[in-house]
């Protein structure tokens, strides 16, 4: 005989107390539609040199006219400052777990670490971050002078009294802070007392700490999360317990973008800086420098989930050159985030602007790519054309 299923809302509104319905329903989800998000991006040939290894003119040049661009403002200085004041500490967050080739570069931290200094900002005042000490060095962040590196494991640590909470539930590994060692492992692991848990922590380094992010992941795909992008870079790339929120799981997407929207993480992004130097389109997150490509380009948006949308339509493109499935398939948070308000990722409502020196807008660029470096596959267009 077939059971009968009574619907998940239903039984909700029977335990409902008359006249209270109304009382009960959450706020509607605002309407990001309403406004197009601005991406802006600047492509330089020249901002790539031998070995794959970016120009820090060229660089910091770059990052000047985009943050002009994205605060709408008329020199370096004041864009910085209306993101940041004096005597706030600022975190720039970066993704080193895919490598030297396709994860952040120090040059690009560089650059914005100049332009706070000159801004008004104490040096003291601004921590160069990631996950991982070894991957920072792996990347070449202890050759560059000038900042000052904080890493989350085996440094600041996790806090125990800043938890996030959410419906997934991951298996708690060794590093996970609630992680209990014990001498009979094999049948934690395996067994009924396996260590499952619903609660991530926040790294010392964030919740007590920093005052406001600027997040710059870089342009990779993930086999989690589809793309490695500014959603998953603050909260995978950021919390214990992380592998819950990744594909397969069934509430990964929803809780991933949930999180993101935790006032202790999002509301402390004031800019979002994507590294496009190259763009790594298989292997993600981690380090396969066969998959990458040249694309000598930044981009920047206040918007998290333009940023990522636009990166996880780039990662398609390539993958369709190069007959992959599509990044997209294992991006739902893009989508999850834009459904509860944290920004746009239809693509008609993302209104892409190339900018030149000092946050100008600039025409078109030729569809001409830089040469691969050692390898690495030959490019496609810098921006493909559907994209300008």
């Amino acid at each position: 005989m077939r059971r009968r299923v009574i619907p998940a809302l239903l039984l909700c509104l029977v335990s409902i107390p008359a006249g209270t319905l109304l009382a009960e329903l959450p706020a509607p989800r605002p309407d990001t539609s309403a406004v197009p998000s601005l991406v802006c991006f600047a492509l330089d040939q020249n901002a790539v040199g031998p070995g794959m290894t970016p120009r820090q003119a060229v660089v910091s040049r770059m990052v000047a006219g985009l943050v002009c661009a994205v605060t709408g403002k008329a020199t370096p200085d004041a864009a910085w400052r209306s993101l940041v004041k004096p005597g706030e500490k600022v975190g720039i967050k970066v993704s080193t777990i895919p490598g030297p080739v396709g994860g952040t570069h120090p040059e690009i931290a560089r650059a914005v670490v100049e332009g706070l200094v000159a801004a008004g900002i104490k040096p003291g005042d601004i921590i160069v971050w990631d996950r991982r000490r070894e991957n920072l060095v792996q990347a070449g962040y202890d050759s560059i002078p000038g900042l000052n590196l904080r890493w989350v494991e085996k440094g600041g640590g996790f806090d125990p009294r800043a938890v996030v909470s959410c419906a997934a539930i991951g298996q708690l590994v060794y590093g996970d802070l609630a992680f209990k060692e014990s001498r009979n492992s094999l049948g934690d692991f395996l067994g009924p007392t396996s260590q499952l848990s619903n609660e991530s922590h926040l790294p010392v380094l964030l919740s007590r700490e920093i005052d406001k992010v600027i997040n710059i992941p870089s342009l990779c795909d993930s086999y989690h999360t589809g793309v490695h992008g500014a959603l998953a870079g603050m909260t995978i790339g950021i919390l214990d317990n992380w592998r819950r929120f990744g594909k397969g799981d069934g509430y990964g997407d929803s809780a991933l973008a949930s999180v993101y929207a935790d006032d202790r993480i999002g509301r402390k992004v004031v800019l979002t800086i994507m590294d496009g130097m190259v763009l790594q389109y298989a292997g993600g997150p981690y380090p396969s420098p066969v998959n990458c490509v040249a694309y000598s380009t930044l981009f920047a948006s206040k918007d998290p989930v333009a940023i990522d949308a636009t990166a996880m339509r780039l990662i398609d493109e390539q993958r369709l050159l190069s007959k992959m499935p599509k990044a997209s398939a294992d991006g739902g948070h893009v989508l999850e985030a834009e459904a509860i308000g944290l920004g746009n990722a239809e693509e008609k409502m993302i209104r892409l602007r190339r900018i030149g020196a000092g946050g100008a807008p600039a025409s078109p660029a030729p569809a001409v790519s830089p040469s691969p470096g050692v390898g690495m596959s030959a490019a496609p267009p810098p921006i493909p054309p559907s994209r300008l």
